[in-house]
């Protein structure tokens, strides 16, 4: 149908329209316009053709306004799309009329719900002319109804509904959640289904229909296959004053049942934990001015010739003399007058048991008194001996000679023995409390310097030093220091033990001189039969040169030789003799060894030697020395060891390190010394060569041995000589070794 024929359509049916309503005009305006609910006529496209009071009331709009609009402007837009499909199937012929609640916009630009119901009128030919709405505001009716549905679907408690034949209609989302089933799964279904016991429900529903509620439990089988236990409420669902069906409200209480069952256990584990104990566990309370026993169990009841029998029940003086238990009861007074942690010794059957008792209250008010009791029986026996060991111990450190000290970390005395008041002059009374008094000034820091030691995990045994007596007297002692430590491994406080060894040094001293005159004897008488040899030669040679004349030329050669022979020994014997300041430096030892093997390398060539060298490759190797003695020590074992290969052969030199020494060892393949010989190497004027002085060697033992190292000789004959000598990688400082070779001390080593 093309437009200009709508239009004459539309102006011929309004024609007809307008005759139609004219005949019936009074009737149907006041049956329209007065009308409780919203009328409204529209033509096929949904414009407002005419209007009564009650929409205009409903949309907020005039009638002139919405004359001049659609209802599909009305429309709140998320219902508009089922309102057009509602209208087409009814414009179709599908439908003769359709009822929608939907929601309009009104005017004030809120929403409002309608009950919209629809109506179409056709013309005589069966066309469809327009529609006739009824339209109903529901909106206090929907804010009801959205209520109600809050408070169901968001209540925190489980709701089912159902029905008088007990099958399901309705679920909350709290009961899914509890069950494990979503609504589509079980409704319609029978609730009897769920219930995991034999508790025939629907029972409960039919007997109490006069009751507005029934209080219950249910046990239902999740979804999963296990329990639930629900707490639940039956309300009857009534309409126009008949019951319809019921809710079921419910909360879930597995936890709470589960929890419950773990309490009865814990209880009963309680129970044997009590009875099984080695101690005893009692309570007691006082009734009617008497302290009665409620509960008492435990392995000591039994060790001690009760049971739990004999004292729950009972006082005291029932199951013990009564001057025991006149005693015990002030300690239960004391318990029973909310005093915390009353304590007492008992002793029964040659068992000592401690007691604790402690109050229990509510509101403030003391209930009951508990009590437990553990056996000391043991712990006693062993302070009995703790103690018989202090005495011990106290009596050692009392009546001991040696000097005993105790002093906290800050160097405060805590306790001296009567061995440190005669050794030092200081009575406790002058000095506990105080700062060691016995410390001379050049020495303030040793104490720290040993309390640092102490801390690190070090030790102080036999340490020689000197202290201040009282009457400002120096003493030489010998000090064993040791850490006290507490029961959690900490040092809290040092006892020292001191020996006064003055005299003893005194002794040693002339001991030590005593030895010295016998060496430099020793040392003379050697000297001289060194010397009286080459003397006696020259004297000959002299008297030979006065008997036959001058032009004696070869007695000259002969007797130089012997003077520079002379000369030798006695140049020797000052190096070892002389006191000499020797300064330390830090050297490579590689560069060492090379200087003196260039040295040696033609006299070793000469003799048919090969020197081979063997050090690290990586780390240099320094060492804190005296780089002149070093290179004399060296240079007298290579040429000890040329000498002793007078066939040629090969010496081998080699150096290793760990952390703390460099190890050097020079072997030859020479004649070898026999054993017997070895243990007198380093004395001076013993030597195994023909013209040697064995003052070269001693030199060595000398120099390395002042070097704070150590030199060890081993040889077999025909199988060549190995010499072995250790020196420190470092040393703290070399001012610290900076030293003057004494005469004497030379002379001793």
């Amino acid at each position: 149908m093309c437009e200009q024929q709508e239009v004459e359509y539309i102006a011929e049916n309004s024609n007809w329209l307008e005759t139609s309503l004219h005949m019936n005009d009074a009737l149907f305006r006041i049956a329209f316009d007065y009308a409780a609910t919203g009328m409204a006529l529209n033509d096929l496209n949904g414009k407002w053709h005419k209007v009564n009071r009650a929409l205009c009331g409903i949309t907020g709009y005039s009638e002139h306004e919405l004359l001049s609009t659609d209802y599909q402007s009305l429309t709140h837009p998320e219902d508009l799309e089922l309102h057009l499909e509602y209208t087409k199937r009814l414009l179709s012929g599908e439908w003769e009329s359709f009822q929608i609640e939907m929601r309009f916009m009104h005017k004030a630009r809120n929403v409002i719900w309608v009950l919209l119901h629809v109506s179409l009128v056709r013309s005589p030919e069966g066309e469809p002319m327009y529609t006739i709405a009824q339209i109903q505001d529901i909106s206090s009716q929907k804010q009801l109804e959205q209520k109600y549905r809050s408070l169901i679907e968001y209540n925190p408690a489980g709701i089912f509904s159902l029905n008088l034949d007990g099958k399901i209609d309705g679920v909350n989302p709290a009961m899914e959640k509890i069950i494990g089933y979503e609504a589509h799964e079980i409704l319609q279904t029978s609730f009897k289904s769920l219930i995991a016991e034999e508790e025939e429900h629907l029972l409960i529903l039919q007997n109490g229909l006069e009751n507005d509620q029934y209080n219950h439990e249910i046990t239902l089988t999740h979804k999963l296959g296990h329990q639930v236990f629900l707490g639940a409420k039956d309300v009857p669902i009534i309409v126009d004053g008949r019951i319809v069906g019921f809710y079921i409200i419910a909360r879930d209480i597995t936890e709470h049942k589960k929890t419950k069952e773990s309490l009865v256990l814990l209880q009963q584990d309680m129970q044997d934990v009590i009875r099984k104990q080695q101690g005893m566990t009692f309570k007691f309370k006082k009734v009617d001015g008497k302290f009665i026993h409620t509960l008492c169990d435990g392995e000591l009841i039994y060790r001690l010739g009760h049971t739990p029998e004999q004292i729950v029940g009972s006082e005291l003086k029932d199951f013990i003399s009564l001057e025991i238990a006149e005693k015990k009861e002030e300690y239960y007074k004391r318990a029973w007058q909310g005093e915390e942690d009353v304590l007492y010794e008992g002793l029964l059957n040659q068992i000592t048991y401690l007691a604790s008792l402690r109050p229990i209250k509510r509101d403030g008010q003391v209930v009951e008194v508990i009590a437990s009791c553990i056996d000391i029986t043991e712990r006693k026996r062993a302070e009995e001996d703790l103690r018989a060991t202090k005495e011990m111990l106290e009596s050692l450190i009392t009546n001991t000679s040696d000097a005993i000290d105790v002093i906290d970390l800050q160097g405060h005395v805590l306790q001296i023995n009567d061995a440190f008041e005669r050794i030092y002059g200081w009575s406790g009374e002058e000095i506990i409390g105080k700062q060691l008094p016995l410390i001379p000034d050049e020495q303030k820091d040793e104490l720290k310097q040993i309390v640092n030691q102490l801390l690190s995990g070090g030790e102080i045994t036999d340490y020689e030093t000197i202290r201040l007596h009282k009457d400002g007297s120096v003493l030489q002692v010998s000090l064993t220091i040791s850490p006290i430590k507490n029961a959690d491994g900490e040092t809290i406080a040092i006892a020292g033990i001191s020996r006064d060894i003055t005299e003893r040094k005194k002794t040693e001293e002339l001991l030590r001189k005593s030895d010295r005159l016998a060496v430099v004897g020793q040392l003379a008488a050697g000297l001289a039969h060194e010397i009286r040899n080459p003397l006696t030669s020259l004297k000959g040679f002299l008297q030979l040169m006065y008997e036959r004349g001058p032009n004696q030329q070869r007695y000259y050669d002969i007797m130089s030789s012997e003077l520079n022979r002379i000369n030798f020994i006695v140049s020797e014997f000052l190096i070892i003799a002389k006191p000499q300041v020797i300064e330390f430096n830090v050297k490579s030892l590689k560069q060492i060894i090379q200087t003196v093997i260039q040295l040696i390398e033609p006299e070793a060539t000469m003799n048919n030697v090969q020197i081979s060298l063997q050090m690290p490759k990586k780390d240099p190797i320094m060492i804190c020395c005296s780089e002149f003695q070093i290179k004399q020590v060296f240079i007298n074992l290579l040429k000890n060891a040329i000498e002793a290969m007078p066939n040629g052969g090969e010496i081998k030199v080699e150096v290793y390190q760990d952390q703390q020494e460099v190890n050097i060892r020079i072997a030859d393949n020479g004649n070898g010394i026999p054993q017997e010989r070895l243990a007198f190497l380093g004395e001076p004027f013993y030597t195994t060569k023909e013209k040697g002085t064995g003052l070269g060697l001693m030199m060595c033992y000398k120099i390395i041995e002042t070097h704070q190292g150590k030199i060890h000789i081993q040889s077999q004959i025909n199988a060549g000589t190995e010499v072995y000598m250790t020196l420190p990688k470092s040393l703290e400082s070399s001012n610290e070794y900076s030293m003057l070779a004494m005469a004497d001390q030379s002379i001793t080593r």
